[in-house]
């Protein structure tokens, strides 16, 4: 999975979420964009639309240069899930429970 996409997740509680799943892609010497097997996920919205532009601050001037917005400033970071080569993955740096993580893995693994 190379693109940004949304999917539904439902928490313990029986509550839907939507989340943002952002690959960290690698752009290789002949520009090709391979995928690292790492993805960044983000709390979406409840149109399902995966819109990151909202949760980086724009320069108020042509030329300006901000800094991203690290992730873990970022109210709606959820953390990150990696894949190894083994087709393993660890989910690190946010609060999702292991059924969510299930489902965004379960998701992941039938995009790619």
């Amino acid at each position: 999975m190379i693109h940004t996409v949304n999917h539904d997740v439902t928490g313990d509680n029986g509550v839907h979420r939507n989340i943002i799943i952002e690959p960290v892609l690698h752009q290789s010497v002949n520009h090709e964009l391979n995928a690292t097997g790492l993805y960044k996920l983000y709390n979406g919205n409840a149109d399902g639309e995966a819109i990151l532009f909202e949760i980086q601050e724009i320069a108020p001037e042509i030329g300006e240069s901000k800094p991203l917005l690290d992730d873990k400033k970022n109210p709606d970071y959820l953390g990150q899930i990696l894949f190894d080569t083994d087709s393993k993955w660890h989910y690190s740096e946010g609060q999702l429970s292991h059924y969510e993580q299930q489902q965004v893995v379960d998701f992941i693994q039938n995009t790619k």
